[in-house]
């Protein structure tokens, strides 16, 4: 690796995720050897609740899948909005 590596995600980045990065030890695997250390650093970047909320909307005007539904809402919630149902994937519609 000759340069750092930065990304930006909208994962969430928990225990699991971070599974696949843990490595106590050096190792050789499948052709792989793994002597060098790396350095991976999650943390949250900080935006407006508004910013937030827009992509929720966006998320719920876009939206097709039943499945998603109840979490968009939960997820307004927590930012104080309620979803408009009229709203609710408008934007396949008009495809």
């Amino acid at each position: 690796m000759k340069k750092p590596i930065v990304l930006e995600t909208f994962r969430e980045v928990g225990p699991y995720e971070l599974l696949g990065l843990k490595s106590d030890a050096p190792f050789c695997f499948n052709r792989i050897v793994g002597v060098k250390k790396y350095r991976v650093t999650v943390e949250e970047i900080q935006e407006p609740d508004s910013v937030i909320v827009g992509r929720i909307k966006s998320l719920w005007r876009q939206s097709g899948n039943h499945h998603d539904w109840e979490p968009l809402k939960k997820a307004a919630i927590k930012y104080g909005v309620e979803l408009d149902h009229k709203e609710l994937g408008i934007e396949r519609r008009r495809k």
